[in-house]
């Protein structure tokens, strides 16, 4: 029985230390998403958005997807490396236009708010060169 204690916490050790850390700054940008979550106006939740380049067409449907999730409860929100999913890549063409990610994306932040139905908004991450992490979002790319 000691034996079989001894291998359970050896494995649990050796899974955690193989886990790896997430960077730093990522529990600043999530205590900065909930107070800007209870925040009167949008304005400290677009503050955590890379708008540098951005249009005026994606602003305004940022603002409306900020005005329907601001208020919501948050349950959890979680940080994970990025796996590839198309959500995760910002480049596509609309209208003949390449757009891009405003920032190199980094990691996925999740925010699951506490609704009946268990709503749930995934976004890509990116660094600043300062090391704040901010939403990313898209830009026109350069000719």
């Amino acid at each position: 029985m000691r034996c079989l204690i001894l291998t359970a916490l050896l494995l649990l050790l050796t899974s955690s230390a193989c886990t790896p850390k997430a960077p730093r700054g990522l529990d600043v940008l999530a205590a900065e998403f909930r107070a800007a979550n209870q925040a009167e106006s949008i304005e400290p939740m677009l503050a955590l958005y890379a708008l540098e380049g951005t249009t005026q067409n994606t602003r305004n449907m940022l603002k409306s997807a900020i005005y329907f999730e601001l208020g919501m409860p948050i349950q959890k929100i979680e940080f994970e490396p990025l796996s590839g999913a198309p959500e995760e890549v910002i480049h596509y063409t609309h209208q003949g236009v390449e757009y891009g990610p405003t920032l190199t994306p980094g990691y996925r932040m999740r925010v699951r708010y506490r609704t009946e139905d268990g709503f749930e908004s995934r976004f890509t991450i990116g660094q600043l060169d300062d090391g704040s992490w901010r939403i990313i979002t898209s830009r026109p790319i350069p000719e």
